[in-house]
């Protein structure tokens, strides 16, 4: 596992400065990425040990790690000010490591972005302000952000396969939420897979590794 980072805090770039780190194939050796972006109170260190379980020959793994462990400090149902400047500062991170990616060489459609909690709404936003083909996009316990999806999301992302997994009762992700994302990203000409689990809470089942694992065996 190796890291990369930029120079030093500045500004309100408050994630600037924190590793990206990274598994899997070396960029040389790269032609696909997965982008994992972790939820709150977690690692990036953490959250690539997952991929223990979806390890592919050619695949390049990378993790942004976040300042503190969190992406941004209040309820991602809050108005998107109320976020801020951690809310831009994070999406710039999301850039960076797809820019990493795409610097070695791997087109934007060879990268799947996955998120978990925070970081499943960082990702969705990612895509939803930023469309294009991807690889994937797979938001797992998390959503768009902000008090509703009323963000007026432009342009397409071309047949993109999403999934959108979660509990039916996850404590900090409504249902309609999960809906309501799973139709802005249909609109964005997504193909749109959504999962509600009955008695999941907030966390990763077996079944959405396996999902994961299915989009990054698509560039075997």
């Amino acid at each position: 596992m190796t890291r990369s980072s930029h120079s030093s805090e500045s500004g309100d770039d408050l994630h600037r400065g924190q590793p990206i780190e990274s598994a899997g194939a070396p960029p040389q050796a790269a032609d696909a990425a997965v982008i994992m972006v972790h939820g709150r109170g977690a690692t990036a260190q953490s959250f690539l040990s997952l991929i223990d379980e979806f390890l592919h020959h050619g695949v390049m793994y990378l993790a942004p790690q976040a300042a503190q462990s969190t992406w941004y400090p209040r309820s991602g149902y809050e108005p998107i000010e109320a976020n801020e400047p951690w809310f831009s500062s994070a999406l710039a991170r999301v850039k960076t490591a797809l820019e990493t990616a795409t610097t070695a060489g791997i087109p934007s459609e060879r990268v799947v972005l996955l998120g978990f909690s925070q970081g499943a709404g960082l990702v969705s936003e990612y895509a939803a302000r930023n469309p294009r083909r991807y690889g994937g996009l797979i938001a797992l316990s998390g959503s768009l952000l902000g008090p509703e999806t009323s963000h007026t999301y432009d342009g397409t992302i071309d047949g993109t396969p999403v999934f959108v997994g979660c509990g039916r009762n996850d404590p900090y992700v409504p249902a309609e939420r999960i809906h309501e994302t799973a139709s802005v990203f249909e609109q964005l000409d997504g193909d749109v897979t959504v999962e509600l689990y009955e008695e999941l809470g907030h966390a990763i089942t077996d079944d959405e590794i396996q999902v994961v694992n299915t989009f990054v065996e698509q560039f075997d």
